[in-house]
């Protein structure tokens, strides 16, 4: 998880506290009781920055992009796993999207939660597929597709109804994929 530094692309670890008081050492001086009790405040609201991966004073920067995603499928079912290298930290969540087309122009989305994982009955369909991460704080990473370019699968196997449209994700409508919890913190359209 990475802390984003006001407008530059630059990205630090988040090792540090993410909230400060700048008023700390006025206060301590003023009011020894205040600033231990606003010291443990602080230290209580990074730590559940820390654990659930937001940032109290901002937007955390996107995870890097997931290394890769395996697909396979037979009897329409589609097992996928995701391949993630990079360094993550607790409150990592994970997304799969499959589409008919390799454009991924009205995706399906999967929350995996932090599991890697997805085995799902979709019937006798031929299907492209993504994967990528994302904090909740954070926007999604880069979308990373099943094969380069894009490659289908195909379900086999007794054939299912076809699918619904897309409901979309998050606070993201149908058609917008990649955008797992969502790139906006509302939505009109829940």
């Amino acid at each position: 998880m990475q802390r984003r530094t006001g407008k530059s692309a630059c990205a630090t670890k988040i090792s540090q506290p993410v909230l400060t008081l700048s008023q700390l050492a006025q206060i301590k001086k003023e009011s020894p009781y205040t600033y231990e009790a606003l010291t443990h405040v602080v230290t209580a609201v990074n730590s559940i920055g820390r654990a659930t991966g937001v940032d109290p004073s901002g937007e955390i920067a996107a995870p890097s992009p997931i290394g890769g995603i395996s697909v396979v499928a037979a009897d329409g079912i589609f097992d996928v796993a995701i391949t993630d290298n990079s360094a993550v930290n607790r409150g990592i969540y994970y997304f799969a999207e499959s589409d008919t087309t390799p454009g991924f122009s009205a995706p399906h989305v999967y929350f995996l939660g932090s599991s890697r994982n997805l085995r799902v009955s979709l019937g006798n369909q031929t299907l492209y597929w993504r994967a990528y991460s994302q904090y909740l704080g954070s926007q999604p990473s880069a979308p990373v597709a099943f094969g380069s370019p894009a490659t289908a699968v195909v379900g086999g196997g007794a054939a299912g109804p076809p699918p619904q449209s897309s409901s979309g994700s998050g606070t993201a409508t149908g058609g917008n994929g990649g955008s797992g919890f969502g790139k906006t913190t509302t939505s009109a359209n829940s």
